[in-house]
């Protein structure tokens, strides 16, 4: 027993134990640290197709009122695409006719679009959105502000309908006028300026007659508003209700990259050994191309057993083959450039925290507005969340928003990477304890 703990091993056990929790604590748990206001980032459109009175201070108030950043759009179509893209989380359509139905006493209309190729808490967010709007444009339009908007649309309407009997009231105090005073008609200026008078006198002399009829009416009107707003959800791209659909893009892609990561750590150990077998850059186009193997077997594996468990067309099946094909030769090119660069195991260090905060800042349950700065660049500069974004649109839908160039831009960079990693820092002709893990002979 003593000799046990006299081997070295048993305490690098312990320090692995301690290493990895340390590593997910502090890489996981500062990408939350921006929850729940980091939703406040998210992008809600509101789009007035009404452009009436009523219409204009409901989506004033929704700007005041709702903790989002909260944008205008002048057709449905640019509303539309920023959805599609993933620019905005979701639509708020003031339908046309909001205004005539709220003067008629009917429930106005709301519809609203949400796209829900995306993560858990964005889907969740939109969600509590459409309530909390529905609930906000109900009470707004009982307030002060709108009935006197109401009053004041009533109060024009009936004077419109008075027209008529205004201009005979006109018309009869300028014949009185002129039967007064004759003289008045050989004079325009002054018989302008009595017209003038006469219809001041009969507007204000009607306004004072209706008000209390326009009062009434608008106020009636907003009455019979109160909880009653009609609301409709499109569904841009549908996810199915089970929630394996929706965890469905991070765990495929947090499996392939676990794995290729782990390839490429194997890899390099061979490479550290051959390349005094075979020669440097012999060895390091044997890792390419068993890489890119591997790269193009795994997903056929992957996806055939997903596709048992979720049900998608044969045509989401080969579009999310090209999107794991890519992704996986990002992977591959990024983890080994980090391991070549740290020489293998050591890579760990930064492999594994790497990984952990790529799994928050993915995108599958956190939206990247909602997260701090420092995981939204590492989420629009490492493989992960372009390869979640990919399968979400190869799954159900959604606009590329340059997922697909981004990851050839890391495969460009990576592979370049790798190329000047060994050519610098793999010249030595000397075995070392590392490329020893491995063994590599001619017989092999």
């Amino acid at each position: 027993m003593k000799k046990w703990f006299k081997h070295p091993l048993a305490y690098v056990a312990i320090i692995l134990a301690m290493v990895c929790g340390l590593i997910f604590v502090l890489a996981a748990v500062p990408g939350f640290n921006k929850l729940p206001s980091g939703t406040q980032n998210l992008r809600v459109v509101v789009l007035d197709q009404d452009q009436s009175s009523v219409s204009k201070n409901i989506a004033t108030h929704l700007e005041n009122k709702l903790p989002f950043k909260m944008v205008t759009a002048t057709s449905f179509a640019n509303a539309k695409r920023q959805l599609n893209t993933r620019q905005a989380a979701l639509i708020i359509q003031i339908d046309k006719g909001f205004y005539q139905r709220v003067t008629r006493g009917q429930a106005p209309k709301l519809t609203y679009t949400v796209n829900q190729s995306n993560g858990l808490l964005q889907n969740m967010v939109t969600k509590n959105v459409t309530t909390q709007v529905t609930t906000q444009v109900a009470s707004q339009l009982t307030t002060a502000k709108v009935t006197q908007m109401l009053a004041q649309s009533a109060g024009e309407a009936l004077m419109q309908k008075q027209q008529a009997v205004a201009k005979q009231q006109v018309k009869q105090q300028l014949q009185a006028a002129l039967a007064k005073s004759p003289q008045l008609a050989q004079q325009p200026a002054q018989l302008k300026k009595l017209q003038q008078q006469a219809i001041a006198r009969v507007k204000h002399q009607q306004q004072q007659r209706l008000m209390p009829q326009v009062k009434k009416q608008a106020a009636a009107t907003a009455a019979t508003l109160t909880g009653q707003v009609a609301t409709t959800t499109t569904k841009l791209h549908a996810l199915p209700t089970n929630y394996q659909y929706q965890f469905a893009p991070m765990f495929l892609n947090l499996g392939a990259y676990l794995g290729i990561m782990l390839m490429s750590l194997v890899l390099t150990l061979m490479f550290m050994s051959a390349r005094h077998v075979i020669g440097k850059w012999s060895a390091l186009l044997a890792v390419q191309l068993n890489g890119f193997i591997g790269v193009l077997v795994a997903p056929l594996v992957t996806l055939g057993t997903l596709r048992c468990l979720i049900s998608f067309s044969s045509s989401a099946f080969w579009q999310l083959f090209g999107v794991q094909v890519l992704f996986g030769l990002a992977v591959f090119e990024f983890t080994l450039a980090i391991a070549f660069l740290c020489g293998g195991l050591p890579s760990m260090i930064l492999q594994l925290p790497l990984l952990v905060s790529q799994v928050v800042a993915s995108g599958a349950i956190i939206p990247r507005p909602a997260l701090n700065g420092f995981y939204r660049w590492l989420s629009t500069h490492t493989p992960m969340s372009q390869g979640v974004y990919s399968t979400f649109n190869a799954l159900y839908g959604g606009a590329n928003s340059g997922y697909t160039s981004a990851l050839w831009w890391l495969i460009s960079l990576s592979l370049l990477a790798v190329i000047l990693i060994g050519w610098l820092g793999y010249r030595s002709t000397k075995t070392n304890p590392l490329s020893r893990l491995v063994p590599f002979t001619a017989g092999n």
